[in-house]
Order: structure tokens, then C-alpha cells, then sequence
């Protein structure tokens, strides 16, 4: 099933694909923290799970974003309930980049910049 997108639907593919990859970006910096203190002699387990928590928050609010704008609306309630499992992420990463890609944008490392389509 090949979806055409407008421009400004094109526009919102990229910022919340954008925000989608901040949000995977801000889950890998946190365990990266947690690794590299889970030696340390303070107790920060609290912080560090409040943190998780909220990027994982994040990263299920990037995910549905992306979901809407890509209308996949099938998909929701399934992305939602199991969006802690990386191969849908992945899945919803690679049907956005596919839009853009088949509209002649030029996708970077960290998605598209919406201002440029």
C-alpha cells in the first residue's frame, strides 16, 4: 500500500520523525549514564529510574505522533501497548523514512529538517 503525502503532511512526517529520534537518542544517553555510574557509592536509583520512566514516556509520545501523521491508525493500539519492543519502533521508523524518501527529500542522520520541505 503506497501512500502519497501532501507537503504539509510531509512536513509533519519529518517532525515527528525528528522528535521519534530525539527520543531514541535521549533512551540510549540515559543508559549510558546508568552504566557508566552503576559503581558509584551514592545511591541514584531513584533518579535514574525516574529518568528511564520519562524517556520511555517520551519515547511512546514521539511513537504515536509519528503513528498519526503517518496515518497508520490501524496500528495505535497495537504500537501503544507494545511499543517497548524495538522491532515496532523500527517498523514506524522505516515507513517514515520510505515517505520521505519516495518524495525526493533528503534524509540525514538525525531525520529532516520540516522548515526545508
Amino acid at each position: 500500500m503506497t501512500t502519497t503525502f501532501s507537503r504539509l503532511e510531509l512536513q509533519k512526517i519529518a517532525e515527528d520523525h525528528r522528535l521519534f529520534l530525539w527520543s531514541i537518542l535521549a533512551l540510549i544517553v540515559i543508559n549510558l549514564f546508568h552504566v557508566s555510574l552503576q559503581n558509584q557509592a551514592i545511591n541514584l536509583q531513584p533518579i535514574r529510574l525516574l529518568a528511564h520512566f520519562a524517556a520511555t514516556g517520551f519515547r511512546i509520545f514521539a511513537l504515536y505522533k509519528l503513528v498519526r501523521s503517518l496515518k497508520l491508525s490501524a496500528w495505535i493500539i497495537w504500537l501503544i501497548v507494545g511499543s517497548l519492543v524495538p522491532i515496532l519502533s523500527l517498523l514506524v521508523h522505516d515507513k517514515a523514512m520510505k515517505a520521505m524518501k519516495s518524495a525526493g527529500i533528503k534524509v540525514g542522520f538525525m531525520g529532516v529538517d520540516p522548515s526545508s520541505i
